[in-house]
């Protein structure tokens, strides 16, 4: 068992060599940078140049080549762009939904490059592309969760009047003739 003494120990040894690790590296340092590796990657990396002033255009991504990023036969997704230097699918990614920096809300996903609620859409239940049959609604991203097994439907209640005296029955009237003229009532002064 360690005592609490042994522990503190080790943690200021810790400590000390962070320390004589950090102040070695900063000795070491020279003020141009040095590349280290293969001949070939500091020629790819700098095009011969000075080392402090790399060439633009020779940087490795995408940054100056976008047109990498929509060559099919390297990259087999759909819709790449070149976002912050990197070759992205804004077809399925959340971060770069539709275009580089469009993030989705959190539970939501990227599908064909638009941000989809996944718990609530009948057409991306669950994930993207999963649709659930005509009818049945999704719920927490699963078609049908919780819902009452489809009976055929009831008869619509239709009210009845109430119970009174019987009616008279029907009795058409005379077609219409000339109209009549009423007779004139007399005046009283």
């Amino acid at each position: 068992m360690w005592s609490q003494q042994k522990h503190h120990q080790l943690l200021v040894l810790m400590a000390l060599a962070l320390l004589a690790t950090f102040f070695v590296t900063v000795t070491q340092a020279s003020p141009t940078p040095t590349l280290t590796g293969s001949p070939w990657l500091r020629n790819l990396t700098n095009d011969g140049d000075d080392r402090r002033f790399p060439h633009p255009h020779s940087q490795i991504g995408c940054q100056w080549r976008p047109w990498i990023c929509r060559d099919r036969t390297w990259f087999p997704f759909r819709r790449g762009m070149c976002c912050r230097n990197r070759c992205i699918d804004v077809a399925f990614d959340p971060n770069n939904c539709g275009l580089c920096r469009v993030r989705c809300p959190f539970t939501w996903q990227c599908c064909s490059g638009r941000c989809v609620n996944v718990n609530i859409s009948p057409f991306n239940c669950g994930r993207c592309g999963n649709r659930c049959p005509f009818g049945v609604f999704c719920i927490y991203g699963m078609c049908g969760y919780a819902q009452p097994i489809p009976f055929p439907p009831r008869r619509p209640y239709v009210p009845m009047p109430p119970p009174g005296p019987p009616r008279r029955p029907y009795v058409p009237m005379p077609p219409p003739g000339p109209p009549q003229r009423l007779p004139e009532m007399p005046r009283v002064a």
